[in-house]
């Protein structure tokens, strides 16, 4: 019997959207059943009411949720999402530096 493995470039891809997946179900399970915040504390598009402790809190305008940056834990999830951005990047990056030329 053959054991299927697919290649460590298709990680590279897969790996980083079924954790975005997650983290975005996570995210949409926390903030279900939050209220709309108050006026207060919008600077333009962006939320930030250190006495809200919601992490996560529906949009202002338009559908979705959008970070308390209030909160300290919001910081957190930006360096978590750039991380998960920048970690495929520098990963292709150092396979195609190994390339022969």
């Amino acid at each position: 019997m053959h054991n299927f493995s697919p290649p460590p470039s298709l990680w590279i891809i897969l790996g980083p959207v079924l954790v975005l997946g997650s983290v975005s179900l996570l995210m949409l399970l926390v903030a279900k059943g939050n209220p709309k915040p108050p006026e207060t504390g919008w600077n333009g598009m962006f939320y930030s009411n250190p006495d809200d402790p919601a992490l996560f809190v529906p949009k202002r305008y338009g559908i979705g949720y959008t970070l308390n940056f209030g909160n300290p834990w919001s910081w957190a999830v930006l360096v978590v999402i750039f991380a998960l951005v920048a970690l495929p990047v520098a990963i292709s990056a150092s396979f195609l530096h190994r390339l022969p030329r």
